[in-house]
């Protein structure tokens, strides 16, 4: 079991030694870097190549491109940790929350290292097999977003109406909650869900988010995409991502030979 812990500047550490402590009392092997999405990318890419993780800690402020790019470059789960700077963190958790379909980062509230810590470690030591869907029916199109991505990664899943500690918990709840699914002994991954998205959306937001595991606003697929990261499916989550790819290049080819 391994995690790695990525501050994105020097001035991050402090809050990201307490993931680190964390880690430690839990007794998950882990290790540090200081490492810029913008400034330092080939040594981004080298930290990552360098050991397979359980697990990597992202953390960063203000426009926090690290946990996304990071994203982009493992099928390991990554944990973002948006830090606290302008607008009270809430630029830095729409940055690293908001992540297109099929890359999703795992988020946690602003500046909160430790829950990021505990969740990683969960992950670490999880041999959950299968997904248990929990949705209290106001979240049909997000619902299912999940269950296709499911499919396609052949991943088996129930639907309940509660968290199971037998099973990697995705969750879906509305914006306007005041917090999400919170468990000590499973793993929970929370999707916030609303009819339309707003500007206001974004204030509500930073308030629900404040205590959990979370993808972005009716990102039920990146919720998915997610748990099949922790059950480390590596070679369906690769599929997965190639047909993302051609798609792109695909539009790329099409948009150049206008």
């Amino acid at each position: 079991m391994a995690v790695l812990i990525i501050a994105a500047s020097k001035s991050d550490v402090g809050i990201m030694e307490k993931a680190a402590a964390a880690l430690e009392k839990s007794g998950v092997e882990h290790k540090m870097r200081v490492c810029s999405a913008h400034r330092t990318p080939e040594m981004l890419d080298k930290i990552i190549e360098e050991v397979e993780y359980d697990a990597i800690i992202a953390a960063a402020g203000l426009a926090a491109a690290l946990p996304g790019v990071v994203a982009a470059k493992t099928t390991a789960p990554v944990i973002g940790v948006p830090l606290m700077g302008a607008f009270e963190g809430l630029d830095a958790l729409l940055s690293i929350i908001q992540m297109p379909p099929g890359i999703p980062v795992l988020t946690t509230g602003v500046n909160n290292a430790e829950e990021a810590a505990m969740a990683a470690a969960m992950i670490a030591k999880n041999k959950m097999k299968r997904i248990n869907i929990v949705d209290h029916g106001n979240a049909q199109k997000a619902v299912d977003k999940a269950t296709e991505a499911l499919k396609e990664l052949e991943i088996e899943h129930s639907l309940g109406n509660k968290v199971l500690e037998t099973a990697i918990n995705i969750c879906f709840i509305s914006i306007n909650e005041k917090e999400g699914m919170i468990s000590e002994s499973a793993i929970v991954i929370n999707c916030p869900t609303a009819e339309k998205e707003t500007a206001n959306d974004a204030v509500k937001l930073l308030q629900l988010t404040k205590k959990g595991i979370w993808v972005g606003l009716n990102r039920g697929e990146n919720a998915a995409v997610a748990a099949a990261e922790i059950m480390r499916k590596n070679d369906k989550l690769k599929e997965y991502r190639w047909g993302m790819r051609l798609k792109v290049e695909e539009a790329d080819k099409e948009v150049n030979e206008r």
